[in-house]
Protein backbone atom coordinates (compact mmCIF):
# COMPACT_ATOMS: atom_id res chain seq x y z
CA UNK A 1 0.00 0.00 0.00
CA UNK A 2 1.70 3.43 -1.19
CA UNK A 3 1.38 6.04 1.89
CA UNK A 4 -0.75 8.43 0.32
CA UNK A 5 -2.51 11.83 1.56
CA UNK A 6 -6.49 11.75 1.42
CA UNK A 7 -5.78 14.81 -1.03
CA UNK A 8 -2.64 13.15 -2.84
CA UNK A 9 -5.10 10.34 -3.83
CA UNK A 10 -8.08 12.70 -4.86
CA UNK A 11 -6.19 15.15 -7.01
CA UNK A 12 -3.93 11.98 -8.48
CA UNK A 13 -6.48 9.78 -9.34
CA UNK A 14 -7.52 9.90 -12.63
CA UNK A 15 -8.51 7.31 -15.95
CA UNK A 16 -6.10 4.83 -16.15
CA UNK A 17 -6.46 2.90 -19.58
CA UNK A 18 -3.15 1.50 -20.09
CA UNK A 19 -2.73 -1.18 -17.91
CA UNK A 20 0.46 -3.77 -17.52
CA UNK A 21 -1.37 -7.59 -17.57
CA UNK A 22 0.56 -8.60 -14.43
CA UNK A 23 -2.02 -9.95 -12.10
CA UNK A 24 -3.38 -8.53 -9.33
CA UNK A 25 -3.46 -10.25 -5.81
CA UNK A 26 -6.78 -11.29 -4.63
CA UNK A 27 -6.25 -9.78 -1.41
CA UNK A 28 -6.08 -6.30 -3.29
CA UNK A 29 -9.51 -7.12 -4.81
CA UNK A 30 -11.11 -7.91 -2.30
CA UNK A 31 -9.74 -4.56 -0.14
CA UNK A 32 -11.21 -2.24 -3.45
CA UNK A 33 -14.81 -3.77 -2.80
CA UNK A 34 -14.31 -3.86 0.61
CA UNK A 35 -13.38 0.38 0.36
CA UNK A 36 -16.58 0.54 -2.08
CA UNK A 37 -19.02 -0.78 0.66
CA UNK A 38 -18.29 1.63 3.09
CA UNK A 39 -19.53 4.85 0.37
CA UNK A 40 -22.64 6.60 1.34
CA UNK A 41 -25.77 5.10 -0.21
CA UNK A 42 -29.68 6.59 -0.21
CA UNK A 43 -31.14 5.42 2.92
CA UNK A 44 -28.27 3.09 3.61
CA UNK A 45 -29.58 0.76 1.54
CA UNK A 46 -26.06 -0.32 -0.23
CA UNK A 47 -27.92 -1.25 -3.57
CA UNK A 48 -24.54 -2.55 -4.65
CA UNK A 49 -23.08 -6.24 -5.64
CA UNK A 50 -19.72 -6.53 -6.99
CA UNK A 51 -18.54 -9.35 -9.65
CA UNK A 52 -14.85 -10.01 -9.92
CA UNK A 53 -13.94 -11.28 -13.23
CA UNK A 54 -10.26 -12.63 -13.77
CA UNK A 55 -10.34 -15.40 -15.23
CA UNK A 56 -9.05 -15.20 -18.87
CA UNK A 57 -11.60 -16.46 -20.91
CA UNK A 58 -14.65 -14.30 -18.84
CA UNK A 59 -12.42 -11.46 -19.41
CA UNK A 60 -12.89 -12.15 -22.95
CA UNK A 61 -16.39 -12.64 -23.52
CA UNK A 62 -16.76 -9.18 -21.93
CA UNK A 63 -14.10 -7.62 -24.10
CA UNK A 64 -15.79 -8.81 -26.91
CA UNK A 65 -19.24 -7.90 -26.39
CA UNK A 66 -17.30 -4.29 -25.27
CA UNK A 67 -15.58 -4.33 -28.47
CA UNK A 68 -18.95 -5.37 -30.35
CA UNK A 69 -20.92 -2.51 -29.03
CA UNK A 70 -17.82 0.05 -28.60
CA UNK A 71 -17.29 -0.63 -32.81
CA UNK A 72 -20.71 0.23 -33.13
CA UNK A 73 -21.50 3.29 -31.17
CA UNK A 74 -18.15 4.88 -30.21
CA UNK A 75 -16.55 4.44 -33.77
CA UNK A 76 -19.28 4.31 -36.29
CA UNK A 77 -21.65 6.63 -34.74
CA UNK A 78 -19.16 9.58 -33.28
CA UNK A 79 -15.84 8.83 -34.31
CA UNK A 80 -16.43 8.33 -38.15
CA UNK A 81 -18.71 11.52 -37.52
CA UNK A 82 -17.23 14.51 -39.14
CA UNK A 83 -19.35 17.38 -37.22
CA UNK A 84 -18.59 15.35 -33.94
CA UNK A 85 -16.73 18.28 -31.67
CA UNK A 86 -12.87 18.07 -30.57
CA UNK A 87 -13.30 17.79 -27.46
CA UNK A 88 -15.79 15.07 -27.50
CA UNK A 89 -13.74 13.30 -30.63
CA UNK A 90 -10.49 13.52 -28.22
CA UNK A 91 -11.97 11.93 -25.44
CA UNK A 92 -13.66 8.84 -27.06
CA UNK A 93 -10.47 7.99 -29.48
CA UNK A 94 -8.99 7.47 -26.31
CA UNK A 95 -12.10 4.97 -25.13
CA UNK A 96 -11.15 3.03 -28.03
CA UNK A 97 -8.46 2.07 -26.40
CA UNK A 98 -10.63 0.10 -23.45
CA UNK A 99 -12.48 -1.25 -26.85
CA UNK A 100 -9.76 -2.64 -28.26
CA UNK A 101 -7.80 -4.00 -25.47
CA UNK A 102 -10.18 -4.64 -22.43
CA UNK A 103 -9.34 -8.46 -22.13
CA UNK A 104 -5.62 -6.97 -21.62
CA UNK A 105 -6.79 -5.86 -17.81
CA UNK A 106 -6.17 -8.71 -15.38
CA UNK A 107 -9.15 -8.07 -13.50
CA UNK A 108 -12.66 -6.29 -14.62
CA UNK A 109 -14.82 -5.19 -11.91
CA UNK A 110 -18.83 -5.07 -12.92
CA UNK A 111 -20.92 -2.95 -10.05
CA UNK A 112 -24.67 -3.50 -10.07
CA UNK A 113 -27.56 -2.16 -8.75
CA UNK A 114 -29.59 -4.44 -7.06
CA UNK A 115 -33.06 -3.16 -7.51
CA UNK A 116 -34.75 -2.76 -10.63
CA UNK A 117 -34.32 0.57 -12.10
CA UNK A 118 -38.01 2.68 -12.16
CA UNK A 119 -39.56 4.84 -14.87
CA UNK A 120 -39.46 7.86 -12.66
CA UNK A 121 -36.88 9.79 -12.71
CA UNK A 122 -36.09 11.47 -10.29
CA UNK A 123 -36.30 8.04 -7.92
CA UNK A 124 -33.64 6.33 -10.74
CA UNK A 125 -32.10 9.28 -10.51
CA UNK A 126 -31.25 8.49 -6.38
CA UNK A 127 -30.33 5.00 -7.15
CA UNK A 128 -27.61 5.53 -9.59
CA UNK A 129 -26.51 8.38 -7.02
CA UNK A 130 -26.58 5.42 -4.40
CA UNK A 131 -24.45 3.23 -6.49
CA UNK A 132 -21.47 6.17 -8.59
CA UNK A 133 -19.86 7.00 -4.63
CA UNK A 134 -18.60 3.09 -4.18
CA UNK A 135 -17.20 3.12 -7.94
CA UNK A 136 -15.08 6.48 -6.55
CA UNK A 137 -14.13 4.68 -3.61
CA UNK A 138 -12.65 1.85 -5.69
CA UNK A 139 -10.91 3.76 -7.28
CA UNK A 140 -9.72 6.04 -4.70
CA UNK A 141 -8.57 2.54 -3.15
CA UNK A 142 -7.25 1.02 -6.01
CA UNK A 143 -4.71 4.48 -6.26
CA UNK A 144 -3.60 3.14 -2.57
CA UNK A 145 -2.33 0.04 -3.50
CA UNK A 146 -0.96 0.96 -7.01
CA UNK A 147 -3.85 0.05 -9.00
CA UNK A 148 -5.20 2.03 -11.57
CA UNK A 149 -8.57 1.24 -13.67
CA UNK A 150 -11.57 3.66 -15.92
CA UNK A 151 -15.43 3.49 -15.10
CA UNK A 152 -17.13 2.26 -18.40
CA UNK A 153 -20.52 1.85 -19.08
CA UNK A 154 -20.75 0.99 -22.64
CA UNK A 155 -22.23 -2.80 -22.69
CA UNK A 156 -23.88 -2.31 -19.21
CA UNK A 157 -27.49 -2.88 -18.65
CA UNK A 158 -28.58 0.94 -18.48
CA UNK A 159 -25.92 2.06 -21.56
CA UNK A 160 -27.40 2.41 -25.22
CA UNK A 161 -28.90 -0.42 -26.56
CA UNK A 162 -27.83 -1.50 -29.90
CA UNK A 163 -27.83 -5.06 -31.60
CA UNK A 164 -25.03 -7.46 -30.76
CA UNK A 165 -24.07 -10.94 -31.71
CA UNK A 166 -22.24 -11.63 -28.54
CA UNK A 167 -24.08 -12.47 -25.14
CA UNK A 168 -25.53 -9.58 -23.08
CA UNK A 169 -23.33 -9.09 -19.67
CA UNK A 170 -25.92 -10.24 -17.62
CA UNK A 171 -25.86 -13.73 -19.58
CA UNK A 172 -22.22 -13.55 -19.82
CA UNK A 173 -21.68 -13.51 -15.62
CA UNK A 174 -25.32 -15.24 -14.89
CA UNK A 175 -26.76 -12.41 -13.37
CA UNK A 176 -30.25 -12.91 -11.83
CA UNK A 177 -32.86 -10.61 -14.01
CA UNK A 178 -33.59 -8.26 -11.13
CA UNK A 179 -30.06 -7.29 -10.86
CA UNK A 180 -28.39 -4.81 -13.08
CA UNK A 181 -25.05 -3.92 -14.44
CA UNK A 182 -24.31 -0.47 -13.83
CA UNK A 183 -20.35 0.08 -14.57
CA UNK A 184 -17.74 -1.66 -15.25
CA UNK A 185 -14.23 -0.98 -14.25
CA UNK A 186 -10.53 -3.05 -15.75
CA UNK A 187 -8.31 -3.06 -12.94
CA UNK A 188 -4.80 -3.42 -13.33
CA UNK A 189 -1.09 -1.96 -12.82
CA UNK A 190 -0.87 1.11 -15.02
CA UNK A 191 1.76 1.72 -17.77
CA UNK A 192 1.49 5.46 -17.66
CA UNK A 193 2.10 8.11 -14.96
CA UNK A 194 -0.29 9.41 -12.21
CA UNK A 195 -1.14 12.81 -12.13
CA UNK A 196 -3.73 15.14 -12.07
CA UNK A 197 -6.38 14.78 -14.60
CA UNK A 198 -7.35 17.98 -16.86
CA UNK A 199 -10.23 19.84 -15.55
CA UNK A 200 -11.99 23.10 -15.60
CA UNK A 201 -11.37 25.22 -12.95
CA UNK A 202 -12.92 24.84 -10.11
CA UNK A 203 -13.10 29.29 -9.89
CA UNK A 204 -16.17 28.20 -12.85
CA UNK A 205 -18.65 25.98 -11.04
CA UNK A 206 -18.98 27.61 -7.91
CA UNK A 207 -21.59 29.79 -6.95
CA UNK A 208 -22.24 31.75 -3.48
CA UNK A 209 -25.87 32.16 -1.98
CA UNK A 210 -27.46 31.94 -5.68
CA UNK A 211 -26.54 31.08 -9.13
CA UNK A 212 -24.84 33.56 -10.45
CA UNK A 213 -24.08 34.40 -14.62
Amino acid sequence: MQDLSLHDAIFSTRAMRHLKSDPVPREDLEYLVEAATMAPSAGNLQMWKFIVVTSPEQRQKLASLHQEIGYQYIHEEILADPNTEADRRRVYTKAMHNVEHLDEAPAIIIICLTMPCPDDAGVASGMFGSVYPAAQNLLLAARSRGLGGVIITLGTDYAPILPVENPPIGEILNIPDHIKTVAMIPIGYPKGNWGQPWRRPWQECIHWERHSG
